[in-house]
């Protein structure tokens, strides 16, 4: 007869390699770092994508103050159908959903830092 507590364990253990193969590749520190790179990648030039600092690009504003005027889900379409600014030399991006929800993730952690 196997253990109570060594049946338990392997249950515990079973559920998270379940969960963990069913789940999305990237936990959610790996979301946000992702989120980071995409921004540094697509944006840093311009603006400023960490949680204090100015932007390179004086009249770009910070990342943080872009996620502190829209509510999450009007930021979540911008994102995706690509923001327009009235800035001509800004690219248009259309972000994949994945990268939609990486970029929210991280400047999420940046909000609820202050």
């Amino acid at each position: 007869m196997i253990p109570r507590s060594s049946l338990l364990r392997c249950l515990i253990a079973g559920l998270l390699l379940c969960s963990a193969a069913s789940a999305d590749a990237a936990g959610p520190g790996q979301l946000r770092s992702r989120g980071k790179a995409i921004l540094e990648k697509n944006c840093g030039r311009c603006h400023a994508i960490e949680a204090v600092g100015a932007s390179p690009l004086a009249q770009a504003p910070p990342m943080r103050d872009i996620y502190a005027r829209f509510l999450p889900r009007e930021l979540q379409a911008e994102l995706r159908e690509g923001m327009v600014s009235k800035h001509r030399a800004m690219p248009q991006i259309d972000f994949s959903d994945e990268d939609v929800d990486a970029i929210l993730a991280y400047l999420y952690a940046l909000a609820v830092r202050k």
